[in-house]
């Protein structure tokens, strides 16, 4: 098992898979596991961490991906990102948006740039996906137009790299049925601006009315395809899965490993792991809706596809915090999708990264404590500055 399976770093080469486009944070082979999870008591810190640890401990392995939800003025990075580096996972910040005109003529600068600096000083890779879905009905109020949504991108990465922030790595994520029916890449902010291409699609059968059960398969093979061109690494930033028969779950979690090692092109899967309701019906997507549930589940994300990890899961050591919720996570549907694919709309809102530096204070009101770093880690980190002075040099 290879170190940088957990900690790569855009600054050294590697070779894809077949068929997987290159960039930073790209795995050689395999795919990246990773998940949005919610504690069933709530939020705050504690809950927060207690949340990711158990799903951990129950897998047996690491997740690589940590995913975290933030609304348009929150500020961020918090006390999360901090953590998940000092605890070997790569964070996932899913950033919402504002009316895109108003960013792309330059009312928000100063807020931009001010998340940029704190996101620099992280001196580790972390995904940046703003405003996500912006193809949704839930997104029409916000986005202009395609085109004001790609200046509006064009416009926050531009501030990003301004302000020091080569370690975002930039995940452009439509909804998945996009790609089906050519809504996706009016929207596409060009390939010098995207590091990663992802979408999100959720199966919303049995509970939705009139949605048909879908496969993993049925769900992203039009994205798949329709983004293979773009020579990007593919994401699948947000799905899920209801219960039906006995069994049906466990099958479909088992079914998506298949499908996904048969598709080289993903590079990363990231679960969400929650419950949520919209217009009065219950969503479950958690994953331990059942015992079988929880084992196919564990199957896609332990079986012979994915990235191994490189350490066992922590223990827990949750500090308390404040219980605030993240900002509109997870999957809505109040408005029809306008094709017969259930569509997964929510509520809006480069270079080379410098080694991590663990002992660094985190950032935000909530911070918590700083550990010493593992004598693996500091191992990881020497190597790293070791390749970075070497890729300099030369």
């Amino acid at each position: 098992m290879t170190v940088v399976a957990v900690l790569p770093t855009a600054s050294v080469p590697r070779a894809a898979a077949a068929g997987r486009g290159t960039g930073p944070l790209v795995p050689a082979s395999g795919f990246y596991v990773g998940a949005y999870t919610k504690n069933v008591d709530g939020y705050g810190q504690d809950r927060e961490q207690q949340a990711i640890t158990d799903v951990e401990s129950r897998l047996g392995r690491r997740l690589h991906i940590d995913h975290h939800y933030y609304s348009w003025s929150d500020v961020f990075p918090s006390w999360r990102e901090q953590w998940d580096i000092e605890n070997d996972r790569i964070p996932m910040i899913s950033w919402n948006g504002e009316n895109t005109d108003a960013i792309a003529r330059g009312d928000w600068d100063g807020m931009i740039a001010a998340r940029g600096q704190a996101v620099a000083m992280l001196n580790t890779p972390v995904f940046v996906r703003w405003f996500w879905e912006m193809d949704g009905n839930k997104k029409a109020a916000f986005v202009s137009s395609p085109a004001s949504f790609q200046k509006a991108w064009r416009h926050i990465h531009d501030i990003f790299l301004a302000a020091g922030a080569t370690n975002a790595v930039w995940v452009w994520c439509p909804n998945a049925s996009a790609f089906d029916d050519g809504d996706a890449m009016p929207y596409y902010p060009g390939g010098s601006y995207v590091d990663w291409v992802a979408a999100d699609g959720y199966n919303f059968a049995p509970n939705r009315p009139g949605d048909p059960w879908e496969s993993f398969g049925d769900i992203f093979s039009g994205f798949s395809t329709g983004a293979a061109g773009l020579n990007k690494p593919l994401m699948i930033a947000e799905f899920g899965v209801l219960e039906r028969s006995a069994g049906e779950k466990a099958a479909w979690f088992r079914q998506a490993h298949d499908w996904i090692a048969a598709h080289p092109a993903i590079a990363a899967v990231v679960y969400f792991n929650a419950d949520s309701t919209n217009n009065g019906i219950a969503y479950n997507w958690r994953v331990d809706t059942s015992p079988a549930s929880f084992e196919g589940f564990r199957y896609l994300y332990t079986g012979p596809a994915p990235v191994r990890p490189a350490v066992s899961p922590p223990s827990a050591a949750p500090a308390p915090g404040d219980p605030e919720a993240p900002a509109d996570a997870g999957p809505a549907t109040a408005i029809p999708p306008r094709t017969g694919r259930p569509r997964a709309g929510t509520v809006p809102g480069g270079a080379g990264p410098a080694p991590v530096d663990v002992t660094a204070a985190p950032a935000g009101p909530a911070a918590a404590a700083p550990r010493a770093p593992s004598p693996r880690l500091t191992w990881v980190l020497q190597l790293l500055r070791q390749l970075d002075a070497a890729t300099v040099a030369t």
